[in-house]
C-alpha cells in the first residue's frame, strides 16, 4: 500500500466551471418534488453516519426516493452536477461505509421497503432494498419459509445493505453468506443506467455474473434497489435445541466445536463470547442462567436434533469429558421453551449494543480459516494482557465460520486521542497476526473508510489494481460512495 492509500480522499472531480456545492445542491433539489429531500439538521446528523460512531457526519442533503426510476433520476442528476452520493440503508455497519463526511448527498432507501408475495413454487421473494431484514423474516414465516440471513442488527439492517456488504451473521455455518440467498438484482449505476440482473433464474450460465460484482462492493459500483431473494424452509421448531455452555477458556470452545461437528444433530449456529461480554449484557439488565464465575468463555449452540436419545447421549459425553487437566464443560443449560431460547440468544445478540452503550469503544472484525483458529486465539489474549493491560477487551463471534469480533473500551484514565493512538498501534499487531494466519481484516462489516489502511494485510496489490479498474468502469468520476474501500 502506498502512502496515498492512507491519506484523506480528495474530492471527486467536477465538471469544468462547476458551481459551489451549496448552489449545485439547490439546483438538484429544484429538479424533484418538495418532499424528496430533507436538510433538517437532525436528519443530516442521523442519516449521515453509521454505527461506527467515529467520523463526524456532514452531508449536504438526504434524498428519499420511492422507486428505482427515482433512484435513476437522482443519480443521473448528481452526475450532471458533479455531486457525490452516499447510499444509505440501515447504517448498522462498523467500518464507516455509510458515512457522509464531506458534503455528499445521502441516498436513503428506507422508503423503498415493499415486499411482494412469496412464490411458493420457486421459494422466492421480490423485495425492495429498503426492506428491513426482520420484516423479511416475518413475511416469509407466514408460509413457513425464511430468508436465512440473520444477525443481531436484523431489526434495523436493510436488505440492500446486507447485499452490498455480503453480510454474514450467526447462521453462516449452516446457510453460508448473503450472496448465496439472492437470485436477481436491480442495480442503478452512477450515470442512471438501470441493470436488471438474472431475475429469478436458478441457472444462468451465460458468462460473467454481474450480480456477484455488485454484492459486497459496499455501494461503490452501483446502488442495489431491488432483489429476488431465495428462501429456505423454516427449521423444524419441534427439533430445534438451543444450549448454553460455560467452559474454562477459548481452547475449550474449539474442542467443544470439534465434538459438535460430529454430533447427532445439524448445527445452525455455534457462537462464543468471553466472560467480560456476559458481564456486560448482565449489567445491561439481562439474566445469566449460570452461577459459576470460573468460566472464561461461553458457547451458544443452536441445532436440529435427530432424536432426543442421541442428543441426550451427546450432552452426557461432553459434560463428562475433559480437556487436558480441566473439565471441558463447567456448566450447561438447554432452553425448555421458545421464551428461553429467545433469552439465551439475547445474551449473545445484545453484546455489541451493551458494550457500545457504556463507553468509547474501538472494534475489529476479523476472520481466519477454521484450521487456524486455535493459533489465532492463542495469540490474541496474551498479547493484549502484556502490551495493553489497562484495556478492557471483549471477544465474541461465530466459531462456525472463523469470525471474531474484538471490542476494546477506553480506560477512564486515558484521553480519547491517546486511546485511539494506542488502538491503532495495537491493530497493527492484530492485523499481522491475522495475515500470518491467512485471515481477513474484515469478515462482516466491510472496509468502508476505517479499514482502508488495513486492506493490504488481506488483499494483494494485483487484486487491488483490478478492483480499481472495476471502479473506473462503473464510476469513472468517483462520485458514488467516494473514498470507500479504495
Amino acid at each position: 500500500m502506498t502512502p496515498d492509500d492512507e491519506s484523506p480522499t480528495p474530492p471527486p472531480s467536477l465538471p469544468p466551471g462547476a458551481r459551489p456545492l451549496t448552489e449545485r445542491v439547490s439546483k438538484l433539489r429544484a429538479r424533484f418534488r418538495s418532499d424528496f429531500f430533507s436538510v433538517v439538521p437532525e436528519d443530516l446528523e442521523n442519516y449521515g453516519k453509521d454505527w461506527s460512531g467515529v467520523l463526524e457526519p456532514a452531508p449536504s442533503a438526504i434524498a428519499f426516493p420511492r422507486s428505482t426510476l427515482e433512484v435513476s433520476d437522482l443519480l443521473r442528476a448528481c452526475t450532471e452536477l458533479g455531486l457525490p452520493v452516499v447510499p444509505s440503508g440501515g447504517r448498522t455497519g462498523l467500518s464507516g461505509g455509510a458515512v457522509a463526511a464531506r458534503g455528499e448527498v445521502v441516498l436513503s432507501l428506507e422508503k423503498m421497503n415493499r415486499m411482494g408475495e412469496v412464490d411458493l413454487a420457486s421459494f422466492t421473494l421480490e423485495v425492495e432494498a429498503g426492506a428491513i431484514t426482520e420484516a423479511v423474516h416475518e413475511h416469509a414465516k407466514k408460509v413457513r419459509l425464511t430468508w436465512p440471513v440473520d444477525f443481531a442488527s436484523k431489526g434495523s439492517s436493510q436488505v440492500g445493505g446486507n447485499l452490498s456488504t455480503n453480510a454474514g451473521g450467526v447462521r453462516v455455518i449452516r446457510y453460508g453468506l448473503t450472496r448465496n440467498w439472492v437470485l436477481g438484482l436491480t442495480v442503478v449505476t452512477m450515470d442512471g443506467e438501470i441493470l436488471r440482473l438474472n431475475g429469478a433464474l436458478e441457472k444462468n450460465n451465460t458468462g460473467i455474473d454481474l450480480r456477484q460484482v455488485f454484492i459486497g462492493s459496499e455501494g461503490t459500483l452501483g446502488v442495489i434497489t431491488e432483489a429476488t431473494l431465495k428462501l429456505s424452509p423454516l427449521p423444524d421448531d419441534e427439533r430445534t435445541r438451543v444450549c448454553l455452555f460455560a467452559v474454562p477458556d477459548f481452547t475449550s470452545v474449539l474442542e467443544l466445536f470439534s465434538r459438535a461437528r460430529t454430533g447427532p444433530f445439524l448445527i445452525s449456529a455455534f457462537e462464543t463470547f468471553s466472560d467480560p461480554c456476559l458481564q456486560e449484557v448482565v449489567a445491561s439488565g439481562l439474566r445469566s442462567p449460570f452461577t459459576t464465575r470460573d468460566a472464561g468463555a461461553y458457547v451458544l449452540l443452536e441445532c436440529e436434533e435427530r432424536d432426543v436419545e442421541s442428543m441426550e447421549a451427546w450432552l452426557g459425553e461432553v459434560l463428562s469429558a475433559r480437556h487436558g487437566e480441566k473439565e471441558l464443560v463447567l456448566d450447561a443449560v438447554m432452553a425448555q421453551s421458545s421464551r428461553e431460547r429467545a433469552e439465551f440468544w439475547a445474551l449473545r445478540e445484545q453484546i455489541a449494543e451493551a458494550i457500545l452503550s457504556r463507553g468509547e469503544t474501538h472494534q475489529q472484525d476479523l476472520s481466519v480459516p477454521l484450521a487456524r483458529l486455535g493459533e489465532f486465539f492463542a495469540g490474541i489474549e496474551p498479547r493484549y494482557r502484556s502490551a495493553y493491560p489497562d484495556f478492557s477487551v471483549f471477544i465474541f463471534g461465530h466459531i462456525g465460520d472463523g469470525n471474531l469480533h474484538i471490542f476494546i473500551r477506553k480506560p477512564d484514565t486515558l484521553e480519547s486521542a491517546e486511546f485511539h493512538r494506542l488502538c491503532a498501534e495495537s491493530d497493527i499487531g492484530l492485523f499481522e497476526l491475522c495475515e500470518a494466519n491467512q485471515g481477513s481484516v474484515s469478515a462482516e462489516h466491510g472496509i468502508g473508510l476505517l479499514k482502508k489502511p488495513a486492506l493490504r494485510y488481506s488483499r494483494t496489490p494485483e487484486e487491488l489494481a483490478y478492483c480499481r479498474a472495476l471502479k473506473q468502469v462503473f464510476d469513472p468520476r468517483g462520485l458514488l460512495n467516494p473514498g470507500k474501500i479504495l
